[in-house]
């Protein structure tokens, strides 16, 4: 199995965090979210991972309704969540109407405005299809990422 967890791009973060790059995790509109099937390998420790460029210029899933790059994410909130200590960005539902998709496994969020740099992939935990149907991600209500900032107490 090529598709084997979720992952930040190491290398996408390092860069935002110290300034290389201008990551704005809040900003509307500013991510897409193009879908794989399990033949991609990812390597999220690649250097300026981008979209389009290898491994994700292969195995992208293809079909009648969706588009390469896949759809655009409409941000909903990068914020601490409820339970203190712990962010999460959230996203709308992304989705593809009458679509007729084979075996998407993992999405892969990227950001169109800076060279399509890759900054997240998420696995689906298995394959999806659609026949003439409605394919659609619903992000878990804490957000698509989640992270906890304090330590583990004892």
């Amino acid at each position: 199995m090529a598709i084997d967890r979720d992952a930040l791009f190491v290398d996408t973060f390092v860069k935002a965090l110290t300034n290389t790059i201008a990551l704005d995790l809040s900003a509307a509109s500013a991510f897409k979210i193009a879908m794989y099937t399990n033949s991609v390998v990812p390597d999220f420790s690649q250097t300026n991972p981008a979209y389009g460029v290898a491994p994700w210029d292969t195995a992208e899933v293809d079909g009648t309704g969706y588009t390469a790059g896949g759809t655009t994410l409409a941000v909903v909130s990068f914020a601490e969540l409820a339970s203190t200590g712990k962010t999460g960005w959230k996203f709308d539902p992304a989705s593809w109407a009458d679509s007729t998709i084979t075996d998407a496994e993992g999405g892969l969020i990227y950001a169109p405005g800076l060279s399509d740099r890759c900054v997240l992939f998420r696995r689906f935990g298995q394959s999806y299809s659609t026949q003439d149907g409605l394919f659609e991600i619903t992000f878990h209500a804490d957000g698509a990422w989640r992270q906890n900032l304090l330590g583990a107490t004892s």
